[in-house]
């Protein structure tokens, strides 16, 4: 009877010592190799570190569980993914998002920019604008204008 407890007790020692704490399969490494696997519960979009059902999802947590496991093991991040490729298909595998979105709003702006230079340029014209002269360029010199005038000096002076 008293080896049966210690047997016991040595299952029960074992049993915790190898059992995964929720820390440990919630750790930074754990969730850097689940950001590139799809959660695949059917309810998401996300990756299995999603906390869906309070982190609680039928596929996420055994995943997570899994990739704990083969780190354990010794397997690079890469081996654990090519095994959940092969194992799901290549449905599962998250690409890392583009990094380079951050540029956008640095080449509108720039765009924006140049398209503003270009219609203020076409609006001011070419040549520089030449301040206004009070009494304006003398009148005598074409004879097109001289006529008009002479014109309207006639017509004025018949509603006096």
């Amino acid at each position: 009877m008293f080896t049966f407890r210690r047997s016991i007790l040595f299952v029960v020692l074992a049993a915790a010592a190898l059992a995964q704490t929720e820390s440990q399969i919630e750790s930074d490494q754990v969730k850097a190799v689940g950001n590139h696997i799809n959660c695949q519960c059917g309810s998401c979009t996300e990756n299995i570190n999603c906390m869906m059902s309070s982190g609680q999802c039928h596929f996420c947590k055994p995943a997570r569980t899994k990739i704990f496991e083969m780190q354990q093991a010794g397997m690079t991040d890469t081996q654990i993914i090519q095994s959940f490729i092969t194992q799901y298909g290549e449905k599962i595998f998250r690409h890392d998002p583009n990094s380079y979105f951050w540029i956008i709003p640095y080449v509108a702006l720039g765009f924006g920019g140049i398209a503003l230079f270009a219609i203020l340029r076409r609006i001011r014209g070419h040549h520089p604008l030449k301040p206004a002269v009070a009494g304006g360029p003398p009148l005598d010199d074409d004879p097109l204008l001289a006529r008009y005038r002479d014109a309207i000096e006639k017509d004025t002076s018949k509603l006096d």
